[in-house]
C-alpha cells in the first residue's frame, strides 16, 4: 500500500493509533518538542509553513531541527527501538537502528512515516507508519533535562550557523584542558586538589587577567548574553574555567584566527 501523508499533517490534531506497546512516531515528538522547545503540536504545521526572516520563524524551524535529530540519535544509537507497519495496518517490524543513519531526520518525523524498502529514499511513496517502543521512549523523555529559557546566547547561535561553527570549534579546542582541570589543580584557591574534585573554578580578578578586559565590561557582556555565565556559591560568584577558554578560542574563530 502506497499512501501520501502531506509534511507536518498529522500534527494537526493527535490521533490515536493501536500498537500494543508502542506509540506512534508523530506522537512521541510532538511530547519530546513540547518538553524541550515549548511549542504544542499543532504548532509546528504552523512553523514550517511560516516564510524564512533569518530571524524568528527561522530559529522556531532550528529549534524543532534539533529535537528530531537528538531523537533520531537514540533511535540510531538503539537506546529506543522503534518499529514499522503498513499504512492501514498488518504486521509489525522491527525497524534496525542503522535506518536511522540518514543524512536528513526531519522528513521522517513530518509525516511519521517512510519507505521501508527504499528507506533512505525522502522521495519514495510512503508505505510504512513509524512507532515508538514506549516504555524505552518514557525512560529517555524523563531523563531529558527541559531548556528551560534561552539566553542570548543560545538564540544567537541557533540563528547564526557561522556561530555555531565557532562553538565547536572552541569546544573542540579545550576538551583536553577540561579534562587537565578537572585532575589537576583549582586556581581559585592555589592550591593542588585531588583529581576528580570537579572542574576549575574562577574569581572575577582571574577571568579579568585571562581574558584582557575590565571587570565590569565582564558583568555587563554577561547581562548582555554575549559572556558565559557565573556560577553563584554562596556569597560570591565563580566562573567555570573551561567555559571562558572556550569562548576565548570562539572569538578567535570567529575572527578567523583558528
Amino acid at each position: 500500500m502506497e499512501s501520501l501523508i502531506a509534511p507536518w499533517s498529522p500534527y494537526h490534531g493527535r490521533t490515536s493509533l493501536v500498537s500494543s506497546g508502542r506509540t506512534t512516531l508523530t506522537s512521541a515528538f510532538a511530547d519530546v518538542v513540547s518538553v524541550q522547545s515549548r511549542f504544542e503540536f499543532y504548532e509546528l504545521p504552523e512553523i514550517f509553513a511560516a516564510p524564512e526572516d533569518n530571524g524568528e520563524n527561522d530559529a522556531a524551524r532550528d529549534l524543532v531541527r534539533l529535537d528530531a535529530e537528538h531523537l533520531a540519535q537514540a533511535f540510531a544509537a538503539g537506546r529506543i527501538p522503534t518499529f514499522a507497519r503498513l499504512l492501514g495496518g498488518g504486521e509489525i517490524t522491527a525497524i534496525k537502528p542503522y535506518l536511522w543513519e540518514i543524512d536528513d531526520v526531519l522528513p521522517r518525523f513530518a509525516t511519521g512515516a517512510f519507505n521501508l524498502e527504499r528507506w533512505a529514499d525522502l522521495d519514495a511513496p510512503l508505505t510504512h507508519r513509524i512507532f515508538v517502543e514506549s516504555e524505552a521512549f518514557d525512560r529517555w523523555l524523563a531523563a531529558l533535562k527541559p531548556l528551560g529559557p534561552l539566553t542570548d546566547r543560545q538564540v544567537d547561535e541557533i540563528v547564526d550557523p557561522r556561530l555555531r561553527a565557532a562553538r565547536a570549534v572552541a569546544a573542540r579546542n579545550v576538551s583536553a584542558e577540561k579534562t587537565t582541570d578537572e585532575a589537576d589543580t583549582r586556581t581559585v584557591s592555589g592550591l593542588a586538589d585531588p583529581p576528580g574534585v570537579g572542574p576549575v573554578l574562577l574569581t572575577i580578578g582571574e577571568v579579568s587577567k585571562l581574558v584582557r578586559r575590565s571587570q565590569s565590561t565582564i558583568y555587563e557582556d554577561e547581562k548582555k548574553g554575549t559572556f558565559p555565565q557565573r556560577l553563584k556559591l554562596g556569597s560570591s560568584s565563580r566562573w567555570k574555567k573551561t567555559e571562558v577558554l572556550a569562548w576565548i578560542e570562539e572569538q578567535a574563530a570567529k575572527r578567523g584566527g583558528l
